[in-house]
């Protein structure tokens, strides 16, 4: 096999995206323990893999407010760093301009429908084709290495967090009055709004896990307007009140409140994957999307989707409406069945 000593991977996606990715740390480490391994990702998605053990440099793009100086400046970083290996897993256009700027020796990165005769011809060494469409995207990013030569062992979504972050969550939970193991985390938002419930849905579950399970829930979401919306209409609808931390925390912060809650709900989604990385068990609500592809990874977790032929369709909404009645004629009813079928009584002890 052959060896490698300064490694860049590019992944500029969403958080959950480059959260999903850091099993390919791990396998790079494993593979070629003595190289240097160089993260770049987007701004807003730093605290994915910020703290991570294995890796050695974390570089973060801003790609909303990118100014000429900023991009020359990049540019030659990349030029200079020398890497002898990119791993290229945006899969888009501004990804394989930094992968060729690198100048690298060895260039990898998927072929696609509609790649530009630039990137085929010009930026890749090595072109790999498309992985099966039903591959968990964890595996996906995988095959990267597998054409490399190495074998990936047991991976898993890895998330850290500082002892700052540990004692303000330890405050927050002292606080309310909760436990470690004895509440749920509930994240009814996504970053499309096609992916989510319905207000009065996720009202029932928060009653369900109260009336039923006794444990209370911590509601989260970020500061975007539609997510405070989603979030009032829930509690208008709910008749046991939450612990509302909506737009309180960073997510190093919500990561460290997920590991030490009894439950994740919420859908497909960052947090979502962030249950999975700090292995609590995740209730994964899907509508369009595959959940062959975006499931939480790991054992325990429980997807609820309908299935209906048209799923997934991976479209905005049924007919471009931002709404997807997959999810919304999904009814409480079978989700608490679901989650009763799964994991029988959980009441809090």
């Amino acid at each position: 096999m052959k060896s490698y000593s300064h490694i860049l991977v590019i992944k500029l996606k969403q958080p959950g995206d480059v959260l999903v990715s850091t099993p390919v740390l791990a396998a790079l480490k494993e593979a070629w323990p003595q190289a240097r391994v160089t993260y770049l990702v987007p701004r807003g998605t730093e605290e994915m893999v910020s703290g991570h053990p294995l890796l050695d440099e974390l570089w973060v793009v801003n790609r909303r407010q990118e100014t000429w100086s900023r991009s020359w400046r990049l540019l030659k970083d990349l030029w200079r760093s020398r890497f002898d290996l990119v791993l290229e897993l945006s899969g888009g256009d501004r990804g394989a301009f930094y992968t060729l700027a690198t100048r690298a020796p060895e260039r990898v990165g998927f072929d696609r429908p509609g790649l530009p005769f630039w990137q085929r011809q010009g930026v890749f060494t090595r072109l790999l084709p498309q992985p099966p469409p039903r591959m968990h995207m964890v595996e996906q990013n995988l095959e990267a290495l597998k054409v490399l030569g190495a074998n990936p062992q047991n991976p898993r979504l890895a998330f850290f967090w500082d002892d700052t972050t540990e004692a303000r969550v330890d405050q927050i939970l002292n606080r309310t009055g909760l436990r470690s193991d004895n509440f749920v985390v509930m994240h009814p938002g996504a970053g499309w709004r096609f992916k989510c419930w319905t207000p009065l849905g996720y009202a029932r579950i928060i009653e369900f896990f109260w009336d039923s399970w006794q444990l209370p829930v911590i509601l989260s979401a970020s500061r975007v307007p539609w997510e405070q919306e989603l979030l009032k209409q829930i509690l208008e609808n709910c008749r046991v009140a939450p612990i509302n931390l909506a737009g309180q925390l960073s997510l190093k912060e919500l990561g460290a409140i997920i590991a030490k809650a009894r439950f994740f709900f919420g859908v497909d989604s960052a947090p979502m994957h962030l249950a999975a990385a700090v292995n609590t068990p995740a209730v994964a609500l899907f509508g369009p999307t595959g959940a062959y592809n975006w499931r939480p990874w790991g054992e325990g977790h429980l997807v609820i989707q309908k299935d209906y032929d048209c799923i997934p369709c991976g479209k905005d909404g049924c007919e471009g409406s931002k709404i997807s009645r997959c999810l919304t004629e999904l009814t409480p009813e079978e989700v608490v069945a679901e989650m009763a079928r799964h994991w029988g009584d959980n009441r809090r002890g």
